[in-house]
């Protein structure tokens, strides 16, 4: 039956010895790392059970908990995790304004060339589509052609002074004109077209046999 050996221990009042053996082994191993040994090594040797315990019971035979180096933070660190959000932040804001079909309105809002709301409709089948809430608007970036919410209401908010097509809205939201079945303008029947301009307080419907 393995045993541990008196030698495991210097004389009473000082520190355990800087190696140590295994008793079922006779590797060397340092004191703290005995117990790691047996369990890793000898895990099913009929003493492994008994000399765990027995050495649990010994000071110094594990590392004492909390005793980690404490984390430095140093400047530099700082200045690197900080360039860091400054350039995923520039890499954000220049594939957003480079990715949008208008420039970014720049001017103050009594700045604008002017300020006017279109009602738009669009239809796939019998079915109303929603147009979503934000479209030309961005943490970064506000398009002259936006939205607010679902209501279908276009802000066009300019600081050129030119006017925008229903087409020019179709681009920011994403979407491709193509060919609609039927489009009125406050109810008077058009010629389907992406050129038609969105004044003010118009409502524009836009029929599809299908959209998506």
């Amino acid at each position: 039956m393995a045993t541990l050996h008196s030698s495991v221990r210097e004389p009473e009042g000082h520190a355990l010895a800087k190696t140590d053996h295994c008793p079922i082994c006779n590797v060397a191993v340092k004191p703290e790392n005995l117990l790691r040994h047996l369990n890793d090594t000898h895990p099913r040797h009929p003493d492994t059970p008994r000399l765990r315990e027995e050495l649990r019971q010994e000071p110094g035979r594990t590392r004492p908990r909390g005793s980690s180096a404490p984390i430095h933070i140093k400047k530099w660190h700082v200045a690197v995790v900080a360039l860091l959000v400054l350039g995923g932040f520039g890499v954000y804001y220049l594939t957003t304004i480079t990715s949008q079909p208008f420039p970014c309105v720049s001017v103050a809002p009594d700045q604008l060339a002017y300020h006017w709301h279109t009602t738009l409709k669009v239809y796939s089948g019998s079915a109303q589509i929603t147009i979503p809430a934000n479209v030309g608007l961005s943490a970064v970036c506000v398009e002259p052609l936006h939205t607010h919410d679902t209501s279908g209401t276009i802000h066009i908010e300019t600081d050129v002074n030119r006017l925008y097509s229903v087409g020019d809205f179709y681009r920011v939201w994403g979407k491709s004109f193509d060919s609609p079945t039927q489009m009125n303008v406050n109810g008077t029947a058009v010629s389907p077209s992406p050129s038609v301009v969105l004044y003010d307080l118009e409502t524009i419907d836009i029929h599809y046999t299908s959209f998506a």
